[in-house]
């Protein structure tokens, strides 16, 4: 599988937790910004970024 589709997978089922009310929006984003840590993904509010 590619880092593209293990991420889109992560994702989906983060946000499938949030929806059935697994996980809070705090803890969703504490994990999606570890993902992103984790697949070398850059946020778009990231001043290092520029």
């Amino acid at each position: 599988m590619t880092k593209e589709m293990e991420f889109a997978k992560c994702m989906a089922l983060l946000r499938k937790a949030v929806r059935m009310e697994l996980i809070t929006e705090a803890e969703y984003t504490i994990a999606r910004n570890k993902l992103m840590d984790r697949f070398l993904i850059i946020r778009e509010d990231d001043p290092k970024a520029a």
